[in-house]
């Protein structure tokens, strides 16, 4: 009979266990001189943008899980802008802060949303910020990380609902990330 319960005990832990999508392959995606991993194979989509600083590379990758996933994220994005040398210097501590602050103000206008927590981080030696955003009063939460690489930006980004945040797949997402210096190549991977 303790034997029967032991097995019992373990089929319900492994069923809530195999509920949730933290496990399982994820796709590498390895382009503009960084790779990250996402949990499905995400949308590629390049241009340029005009501003008054110039012509900016726009390299973006989404992940939108569909309504009837059972994934804890509702979207993951990696964004890389490439801007033109003249426009990002890094020599000055104010000019670096300035920047940070000018991209952070522009996703919360962008997204109309309510800045709840922000902090500096770091990646290889090149400085970045974690942001935190509630969109639609409280419906969703924005979770960002910028990273500044000489005269590129990598914006990670991830929406949950608020219920679910934080969650181990936002955090595998966040995490998997990395700068490689490698080139241009673009490659998409399983792990």
């Amino acid at each position: 009979m303790k034997t029967l319960k032991i097995f019992a005990a373990s089929i319900v832990a492994a069923t809530a266990l195999f509920s949730f999508r933290s496990g399982g392959e994820w796709i590498m995606v390895a382009a503009d001189n960084c790779k990250i991993y996402f949990p499905q194979r995400p949308v590629d989509q390049m241009g340029t943008v005009a501003t008054d600083k110039g012509e900016l590379k726009v390299n973006i990758y989404s992940y939108k899980a569909a309504a009837k996933a059972k994934d804890e994220n509702l979207a993951y994005v990696l964004s890389v802008t490439q801007y033109p040398d003249s426009v990002i210097l890094l020599e000055n501590q104010d000019q670096t802060e300035a920047f940070f602050k000018n991209s952070v103000d522009g996703i919360v206008n962008n997204y109309h949303g309510k800045l709840l927590s922000q902090s500096n981080t770091t990646i290889q030696g090149f400085p970045g910020r974690q942001v935190k955003l509630d969109l639609q009063q409280g419906g969703a939460i924005m979770n960002i990380r910028f990273y500044l690489v000489k005269n590129t930006m990598y914006m990670l980004e991830t929406i949950t609902t608020a219920v679910k945040d934080p969650n181990n797949s936002m955090k595998r997402f966040m995490n998997s990330f990395e700068i490689t210096h490698s080139g241009d190549s673009n490659q998409v991977g399983q792990r």
